[in-house]
């Protein structure tokens, strides 16, 4: 279910460090984890010229001359005894790595830059921050769940982004309650949240089986954004599944009447929709109808082609609703598109039941041709066909080739024994 509701992809992470600022800069930042218990260390860059080629390094990195950056930040590496230059050098380098979608390589250099515990704590916590989005864009949930609460922990910072995160990785280990409890949190601090965390709390109710609260939150996104055809979509499969299609169908009439609906694809779910609950009632005359006018719209307007698809499903909605004659049309359209016999053996089957046995005859004989699973049961309509036109000779030889068939033996062996007793 979770293809069908959530992308697979990650929703909430965002792969990158952020500027890289100066060696120094640091010092002077805005403390964005006052509440962390953390000393930071003291900064052991003494050297110029260290400072320097640190500065060098990262200057070529924000310029996106990431060769430059590698070689820049490599030599520091090899000659550097500060802690602090060594650390943020491994941090340039993950952020190389991370550009390129390097993220094994990124995630080594990121815990190298960690480990040696120099960095004042912005750096390190964001670098902590960055392991965590690392390790889930990796789909290491559990590892990147055990860094993401040992950042909280340790950096005493709420954030609407961590908790999405944190969301979203109890939503991958399945714990649905939890993922719940965090994107909850994630939204009370982000008021102005992206649609992905919505997103998320929804998939996690679904997979509860809160489809009540699943299909109140996709309600109110298409309250605000009447067109987002991915709420539309998510809206009827709760329905769905909740067992509720008759409220599945009444959101994608309202999307097209709404003029939401663009492509072929919509048109089709409609009418599908609309055979489904057909196909659960006792009078199915009225939806079924409404499933093959759906289907002539989106013809007449060009959105649907003519087709195998749409043609086939036009006419099992006019067989449900009883109206043969269309039936008969519309599987005659979907024919030429099929790329076997069984849309023909369908077809000619109904124009037996229709009382046109030759063209039955013919149309079995076509189907026969092109190549159907279920062969025996062709040669009995044909042979039914050419009893009802006085052809005895061709209902014995059709007879016979049903009798080939393991499926249709015993029946047409015991109409061949009753026509040589007559005899």
């Amino acid at each position: 279910m979770k293809r069908s509701i959530l992308a697979k992809t990650l929703l909430v992470v965002a792969l990158s460090l952020g500027m890289l600022s100066g060696a120094y800069a640091n010092d002077n930042q805005a403390q964005q984890y006052p509440k962390t218990q953390r000393e930071a260390p003291q900064n052991d860059l003494r050297s110029q010229r260290d400072s320097q080629q640190l500065q060098d390094g990262f200057n070529a990195l924000n310029k996106g001359a990431n060769q430059k950056a590698a070689e820049i930040l490599g030599k520091l590496l090899k000659n550097t005894s500060s802690k602090y230059a060594k650390a943020m050098a491994f941090r340039g380098l993950a952020q190389i790595k991370l550009n390129a979608h390097q993220y094994p390589a990124a995630l080594t250099l990121l815990q190298k830059s960690l480990d040696l515990n120099s960095m004042p704590n912005n750096d390190y916590f964001n670098t902590m921050l960055t392991i965590a989005q690392v390790q889930a864009q990796s789909e290491q949930w559990k590892p990147a769940l055990v860094t993401l609460q040992k950042w909280m922990k340790e950096g005493g910072k709420q954030s609407g982004k961590a908790y999405a995160l944190q969301g979203n990785i109890f939503y991958r280990l399945n714990q649905y309650q939890n993922a719940i409890n965090s994107m909850k949190q994630a939204l009370g601090l982000n008021k102005s949240a992206p649609e992905s965390w919505q997103q998320i709390l929804m998939a996690s109710y679904f997979e509860l089986g809160q489809y009540t609260e699943a299909a109140k939150l996709e309600e109110t996104v298409l309250t605000t954004n009447p067109g987002n055809k991915k709420a539309l979509a998510n809206l009827v499969n709760i329905y769905i599944k909740a067992n509720e299609p008759a409220k599945a169908l009444t959101a994608m009439a309202a999307a097209k009447a709404r003029g939401v609906f663009s492509t072929e694809a919509d048109y089709l779910k409609l009418a599908r929709l609309y055979v489904y609950i057909a196909q659960n009632q006792k009078n199915a005359n009225k939806q079924a109808t409404q499933a093959a006018q759906t289907l002539q719209e989106g013809i007449k307007k060009g959105i649907v082609k003519p087709g195998l698809k749409p043609y086939k499903l036009m006419g099992n909605a006019y067989y449900l609703a009883g109206d043969y004659k269309k039936a008969i049309a519309a599987w005659s359209k979907a024919s030429p598109f099929a790329t076997n016999g069984e849309v023909d053996f369908t077809l000619g089957n109904v124009q037996m039941q229709d009382g046109q046995y030759r063209k039955g005859r013919t149309t079995l004989r076509r189907a026969l041709k092109r190549g159907i699973k279920r062969v025996g049961a062709a040669w009995i309509l044909i042979g039914n066909a050419d009893i009802n036109l006085r052809n005895h000779k061709g209902a014995i030889y059709a007879y016979r080739q049903a009798a080939k068939d393991p499926a249709t033996r015993v029946a047409a062996e015991k109409w061949l024994r009753g026509q040589k007793r007559g005899r």
